[in-house]
């Protein structure tokens, strides 16, 4: 074959156009990934009620059980106890949420048993968690050392008292919060928006 015809039988060939690539193209928004953005938003809004539950729960129940305790039992003033229960309002908020892990993964640990073993899960749960940060907190407060004693033996007398019932205070609110959740979502799904629906 001659280089004249060789030239003629290759400029017969099909070549395809060059195909050009865009590199800032969007991509297309699928259905699963919108899916998976809404359960993160979901997720994120349901660990942010979970912790504002947990530090109402821990504030409410400690500040009602303080007032007995630190006025009548140990003698405070009121200055004193205002103090003690502002800093405690700081500590609780950021305790909260892991008293509340920590808790879960003891019941998980024990598991759920009956009316007496319960008793013992949140007694110990409550006492090994709850105690040593009362004492910081009511140092820090400026509280003496004898008021200091007076109040930590009485609390960790009464921490049979008090682990159970506040176990029962917080499971009574997450499942109210449980039902409110529910109920929620139940409206979002019938909302016309959510449904696609104009």
């Amino acid at each position: 074959m001659s280089p004249q015809s060789l030239s003629q039988a290759t400029e017969a060939i099909p070549v395809s156009p060059p195909v050009m690539v865009l590199e800032d193209e969007q991509p297309v928004e699928t259905t699963q990934s919108t899916n998976s953005q809404v359960n993160e938003r979901r997720n994120r809004r349901t660990r942010w009620n979970e912790w504002l539950l947990d530090v109402f729960a821990m504030n409410s129940f400690s500040w009602a059980i303080a007032i007995p305790i630190e006025l009548l039992l140990a003698g405070m003033s009121w200055s004193e106890h205002l103090k003690i229960r502002l800093l405690a309002v700081v500590f609780n908020s950021v305790i909260a949420r892991p008293f509340s892990i920590y808790r879960g993964w003891v019941v998980k640990r024990f598991g759920r048993g009956g009316a007496l073993h319960n008793y013992a899960v949140d007694t110990f749960v409550f006492l090994s968690f709850q105690l040593p940060l009362y004492t910081v907190n009511m140092i820090l407060g400026g509280a003496s050392m004898a008021e200091i004693a007076t109040a930590c033996i009485t609390f960790a007398m009464i921490a049979g008292v008090l682990g159970r019932p506040y176990g029962i205070y917080l499971d009574f609110l997450r499942r109210i919060w449980a039902r409110r959740s529910a109920a929620a979502h139940v409206t979002d799904g019938m909302n016309p928006a959510s449904c696609g629906l104009k």
